[in-house]
């Protein structure tokens, strides 16, 4: 019923709202230019066919339609410093190393609380694991808007990164 898929230009960025107006201005202004530009890589969940949107439209949602954006993500490369790890994984490793970034993660705010979030990040995960095979990669940085997107993200392995509680790595290996 939901597949997940490249942004491109054909999906509607301007009737996204997640809740959180930073996230809604990245992907209504900047998530295709990166994209474009090979800065990052953004997935969009939408709905699968148009038997899927009768089916939203019958459970109270007549609004999403077939190019409707339920929820994204975006990855990109990144290079941290040693001392933004956790403290106990940082001996592990060299004063620099390459992560990969989960820059945005968000989801439609009237599908809060369905599981959207958990299948976006899932995808997220296994695509910088499968990455990292080919490239090297760490783990997984990711700044959290608020506590709550930090707690979302620890209820799935992510370590807070010392006194900066929001930003968070999961180790990869």
């Amino acid at each position: 019923m939901i597949k997940l898929e490249p942004l491109t230009g054909h999906h509607d960025r301007s009737t996204f709202d997640c809740g959180i107006e930073p996230l809604n201005v990245w992907l209504k202004q900047t998530a295709l230019q990166h994209q474009n530009k090979g800065i990052s890589r953004t997935v969009v969940a939408v709905l699968q066919d148009n038997d899927a949107v009768k089916a939203f439209s019958a459970a109270g949602y007549p609004i999403i339609g077939i190019a409707s954006i339920l929820g994204f993500y975006a990855l990109a490369s990144a290079l941290v410093s040693l001392d933004v790890l956790p403290q106990t994984l940082a001996k592990r490793f060299p004063r620099q190393i390459p992560v990969t970034r989960l820059g945005r993660l968000a989801v439609r705010a009237d599908l809060h609380g369905q599981g959207l979030g958990k299948l976006l990040l899932s995808d997220g995960i296994t695509k910088a694991r499968n990455a990292a095979l080919v490239v090297g990669s760490a783990g997984i940085m990711v700044d959290a808007k608020d506590d709550a997107g930090a707690c979302f993200y620890q209820q799935y392995g992510f370590i807070p990164c010392g006194l900066q509680t929001r930003m968070l790595f999961l180790p990869l290996w």
